[in-house]
């Protein structure tokens, strides 16, 4: 019995030591529950907390580029609108130092622009740059833009005035400006467009200087009212580089063109552009003979001018820098002369622009695939027309030459030949 009472006490013994076990052993996966759950909820709350921060870090900087856009178009829109109404905003007349070297030429063709032509010269006018002069080339105007330009000479004697005797069209006119140019930079403007604020030249020749740039390209907003500085400043709409694009030779030969992405270079145009004078002047005086024999310097184009200029103008560049900065409202306006010109003389221009990428363009396999593109570009375009015999034998042998090149492939050689039957 003895025995039997020992036995039993050790089995409550050991019981009570397995149930005391028991408990400790849940106390303890309780406690390792209740920690794995409580670093699970800390995780989630610090991982929330991470997100917060972030969100809140983005916010501040897009709530910064918001209030950066918005005072730039406030800014902007000012600065134009005061443009427009052919107010003077500034004292640069009154504060040139006779005999200062001349840091922009600014050279604007003129042709029955009597309504925009104020505005344009104003927003030269009203930069805080002082050191510049204003080439406007009349070219035989029709309407009362000499008598406005004549008022604003004598107010400014920063303008200077050169009359075509004749109607010889944008690029003649430009290129006159141009050779006579006494600044270091040249800067082209259209005559219906406008600079969008005071401080574009300061910025563009601050880059220009500082990088030793033969070329500085800027942002321009297109459109045909005010309207579209809302869409076009508050779109992302340079590139990401934090330099923006710089290109040296020999990839300036095909000239800096971006089509994909977001980034933007005002694609052929010369007045997105600051250019040293010694460049433009040495691209104008380069510009030779056409496949018809014509000095191109001579030909009047009333279209595609400008792409043509820039073709030649990067052959001759050894650098170009493109900035973030919105430089020029460009106004697209369908009563303007390119856009009134006769079919033919469009025609013209796209073959005068084809001609010089003949000539200037390098002929290896990139270059041969920009001169196929452009040759189909030109078969499809609107205004194709070879009934005017100037053209057909002006476009006959502009694709002789592209045709009977070296580098060309055969079945390039084979497809134009057949896409241009009616002409070779």
């Amino acid at each position: 019995m003895y025995f039997n009472m020992k036995n039993e006490e050790t089995r409550r013994m050991v019981n009570d030591d397995n149930i005391l076990s028991t408990i400790a052993n849940k106390e303890k996966i309780n406690n390792k529950r209740f920690k794995r759950k409580y670093e699970y909820y800390f995780h989630i709350f610090y991982i929330i907390l991470i997100i917060f921060i972030i969100l809140g870090i983005f916010t501040d900087i897009d709530n910064t580029k918001r209030l950066t856009r918005t005072a730039l178009l406030t800014h902007s829109r000012f600065f134009l609108k005061n443009c427009t109404e052919g107010i003077l905003m500034n004292s640069n007349i009154q504060s040139i130092i006779p005999n200062n070297p001349i840091k922009i030429s600014v050279v604007i063709p003129v042709y029955n622009c009597q309504k925009t032509i104020k505005a344009a010269v104003r927003s030269i006018q009203n930069q805080d740059m002082a050191e510049i002069e204003i080439i406007l080339v009349n070219d035989f105007s029709k309407d009362n833009s000499s008598f406005i330009i004549k008022e604003m000479m004598n107010e400014d004697p920063r303008i200077k005035l050169i009359n075509n005797e004749k109607n010889m069209g944008a690029l003649y006119s430009r290129n006159i400006g141009i050779l006579s140019a006494k600044g270091k930079y040249v800067q082209t403007l259209d005559n219906d467009d406008m600079f969008m604020d005071s401080d574009v030249f300061d910025t563009i020749f601050g880059e220009a200087e500082n990088g030793n740039y033969d070329i500085i390209g800027f942002g321009a907003i297109d459109g045909p009212s005010y309207d579209c500085l809302i869409t076009q400043m508050y779109e992302d709409y340079f590139h990401n580089h934090k330099d923006g694009l710089i290109v040296k030779q020999p990839e300036l030969k095909y000239f800096p063109i971006v089509k994909e992405g977001k980034f933007k270079v005002n694609d052929l145009h010369v007045w997105g552009r600051l250019v040293k004078t010694e460049i433009y002047q040495k691209a104008i005086n380069n510009l030779g003979l056409t496949a018809i024999g014509e000095n191109r310097q001579t030909c009047f184009l009333s279209w595609a001018e400008d792409s043509a200029m820039t073709i030649i103008l990067f052959h001759f560049a050894n650098s170009y820098k493109f900035i973030k900065k919105f430089g020029i409202f460009h106004w697209i306006s369908w009563a303007t002369a390119s856009f009134t010109r006769p079919g033919d003389e469009c025609f013209f221009g796209e073959i005068y622009f084809f001609d010089l990428m003949c000539d200037y363009v390098e002929k290896n396999e990139f270059g041969l695939k920009l001169l196929v593109d452009k040759a189909k570009d030109l078969r499809s375009n609107w205004f194709y027309n070879i009934n005017n015999e100037k053209n057909k034998m002006f476009l006959k042998g502009v694709l002789s030459k592209i045709i009977n090149s070296e580098y060309m492939k055969d079945k390039d050689r084979d497809e134009l030949k057949k896409l241009f039957k009616d002409v070779l």
